[in-house]
This record gives structure tokens, C-alpha cells and sequence, in this order.
């Protein structure tokens, strides 16, 4: 359910009351104090109130605001109960449907991700394999199908990093081009991957590649970050300002090798251009240029 009115809608709470909650069809709404009704999803389908020991109730100026507010939220759970919950052509739950799975809803998978040295662009730290949970790092095929993969997922500042990955940024597509990052070792190296418009079209979750009739190889993005204390760069295979149809950079090739193995690398038949990734500021709005950035992982199930 989408309605502007609901961004605008604020409500008033008690000094140290601080969110009201409650769920209908997968929904969870949120009141806060002095700001606006939040929508997320929610694994739970039933209709409740929440409140949290330390609130106390609601406070509202007048009986006048009380009566609006509550005829709001009156309005909001019936049309919720109304709308049924189909997909609008082309969402994401429209495609993933198609290629044999809801989004959100498969199972999660974590991985050791081994990460070859010799002869790439994006290498190891040296200490082996990286394994989901341990030493700060999540590696992962998430509920949507996707590979997320970060070296330092913590949220403190004061968490040191034990593991990292190195880039090499010394093949520029412009041999003129002298532009060359400087991450350091204590920020995160993240990875995300999806469907790209101009990849393999529907998006397949990769949980679902090589069974149900699905191919076992498909292009999509990958979308890198690098940092150092002052600066993030993104690193980007068809992703964000290069999901284009004229992009020089190549698709990120996700491959089933077997019930328990995958492999990502930028090269491969679906993928026109081969082991190329841009360079950006954090917001995408800087190009410091294209380089050849090749690279090999390998996932596999933790059983």
C-alpha cells in the first residue's frame, strides 16, 4: 500500500514514548514521536499493537487531533484488509515469480568464499578462505538471491578489521590515466550483486540457478565499495551509472557449478566486455576512469 498521505501524517508522542508499532498483511507500520508513518515488511500477517515497556501511552494536543488520528489509522488498516496483495507488472515480485521463487522468501546460504591470487585484480588478504561469521565477515546468498559479501561487517567504528581483500587499479582502459585509489586495510570491502536490466533479464536468484528448468549461468551487476578514512569509492561491473546498454564495463557471471558451488567472475559469453569495472566518487557523480579489474570467487555452501 503506497499513499503519500501517510509521509505526511505526524503524531504527537509522550516525552519518553517513542514508537508505536503494528502489522496487517505483512505490513508493520510505525508512529514515532515528531515523525512520519514508516512502512516495512514484516514476516507477521496478523493485526496487533505493540508498545514497549517503556512507553506509556499516547499523548495528542487536542481531543480534535485525537479523533483524525485515530480515524487515520482507521483508514489505514482498511485499506490495507482491501488491497490484495499482487505484484504490479514488472516488480521485483513479478520477476523473481517467474524465475520460480517470491522475493524474500528463499532460504539463506552462507559461505566460504575462496577468493583466487594468482594473475587477478581483486585479491585475497592471504589468510584463506572467508567464512560467513567469522572474523567480522558475512558471505552470503541472501532472501533475494543475491551475494552479499563484506570484510568488516560490524556496526561500531572501533571494530578492527581482520580481514580485507586488495585491489589492483594499475590497468587503466587510458594508459594516460594516473588516477589510482588509495583504500587502506581497516574499512569494509563490500560486494553486492542483482539483476541488471541489460543482463540476463529475468533476474535469477542465485539460489535457484541450474534446477527448475533455470539455466545454471546468467549476467548480472556487482557493485564494489573501497574506503579510507576520508574516502569511498565505488567500483561498479553494470551497476548504478553503468547499467547501461553501452557500458564498457562487463557483467559480474554468476555460475552454478553444483548443489553446493558457485562461481562469480566478469567474463563469460552473456557478458560482451570482459574484466572491466569503473571507478567512481561515492555518489556516482565523479568517473575517475575504467580499468581491468579481473577477478575469481568461489562460493560454497557451509553445510
Amino acid at each position: 500500500m503506497q499513499s503519500p498521505s501517510i509521509r505526511r501524517t505526524k503524531i504527537k508522542l509522550e516525552k519518553n514514548a517513542h514508537f508505536v508499532l503494528w502489522t496487517q498483511k505483512g505490513r508493520l507500520y510505525c508512529l514515532s514521536r515528531w515523525t512520519y508513518v514508516c512502512i516495512k515488511s514484516t514476516t507477521s500477517g496478523n493485526f496487533m499493537v505493540l508498545k514497549a515497556n517503556f512507553m506509556r501511552r499516547i499523548l495528542f494536543p487536542t481531543p480534535t487531533a485525537l479523533l483524525a488520528n485515530s480515524l487515520f489509522i482507521v483508514l489505514i488498516f482498511i485499506a490495507c484488509k482491501k488491497q490484495p496483495d499482487v505484484a504490479a507488472p514488472g516488480s521485483p515480485e513479478e520477476i523473481a515469480a517467474k524465475a520460480g521463487s517470491s522475493p524474500n522468501s528463499l532460504p539463506v546460504v552462507s559461505l566460504r568464499v575462496t577468493i583466487t591470487d594468482v594473475g587477478y585484480g581483486i585479491t585475497s588478504d592471504g589468510k584463506g578462505d572467508y567464512v560467513n561469521g567469522v572474523d567480522y565477515v558475512q558471505a552470503t546468498l541472501d532472501q533475494s538471491g543475491t551475494f552479499a559479501f563484506n570484510t568488516l561487517n560490524s556496526n561500531s567504528p572501533k571494530t578492527i578489521a581482520k580481514r580485507w581483500v586488495n585491489y589492483n587499479f594499475n590497468s587503466p582502459l587510458d594508459p594516460n590515466n594516473i588516477y589510482r585509489p588509495t583504500p587502506d586495510l581497516q574499512h569494509n570491502y563490500h560486494f553486492s550483486t542483482g539483476g541488471s536490466t541489460f543482463g540476463t533479464n529475468p533476474f535469477i536468484p542465485l539460489q535457484n540457478l541450474g534446477i527448475n528448468g533455470n539455466p545454471s549461468t546468467e549476467c548480472i551487476y556487482m557493485g564494489n565499495s573501497v574506503a579510507n578514512s576520508t574516502t569511498v569509492w565505488r567500483v561498479s561491473f553494470h551497476k548504478g551509472n553503468e547499467n547501461t546498454a553501452d557500458s564498457p564495463t562487463a557483467f559480474a557471471v554468476a555460475t552454478r557449478k553444483s548443489a553446493t558451488q558457485w562461481t562469480i567472475t566478469p567474463l563469460g559469453s552473456c557478458s560482451p566486455n570482459a574484466n572491466v569495472a569503473s571507478l567512481r566518487n561515492d555518489d556516482g557523480s565523479v568517473l575517475y576512469g575504467y580499468y581491468y579489474i579481473p577477478f575469481s570467487f568461489t562460493l560454497t555452501k557451509i553445510q
